[in-house]
């Protein structure tokens, strides 16, 4: 997954590292909601939203295989059951749908694996 390979490179440079998710979630909102006025509202076709997103759990993940599986399925288990409000922000038109039930997940997933590190030494 294209996430995980900018992960493992750019990660010992924080400044590029988040200036490149900013950069991908701002190219996320703009790609998705050109594509979605041909596609329709989140076309699957459109992977955007979940590269440029999982990039921020990932920025807090220590190195490490165990790691980064938590990481990747806690993204997908909330990407795809969208617990509250992650749902109702797919409400919001046209690109912003797409990418902010993501960054929800994100969100989700970053405070989870912030408690892991504190809690077990993740």
């Amino acid at each position: 997954m294209l996430s995980i390979v900018i992960w493992y490179f750019l990660l010992t440079y924080p400044i590029f590292y988040i200036t490149f998710t900013i950069g991908l979630i701002a190219l996320g909102i703009v790609i998705s909601n050109d594509l979605a006025k041909v596609w329709g509202k989140d076309p699957h076709q459109i992977v955007i939203d979940e590269y440029a997103c999982l990039l921020i759990p990932l920025y807090f993940t220590p190195r490490g295989i165990l790691p980064l599986v938590i990481t990747f399925v806690l993204f997908r288990v909330f990407d795809i059951i969208k617990p509250p409000p992650l749902k109702k922000l797919e409400q919001y038109p046209g690109g912003w749908g797409i990418m902010l039930d993501d960054l929800g997940a994100a969100v989700y997933t970053t405070v989870i694996i912030l408690a892991l590190r504190v809690v077990v030494k993740l």
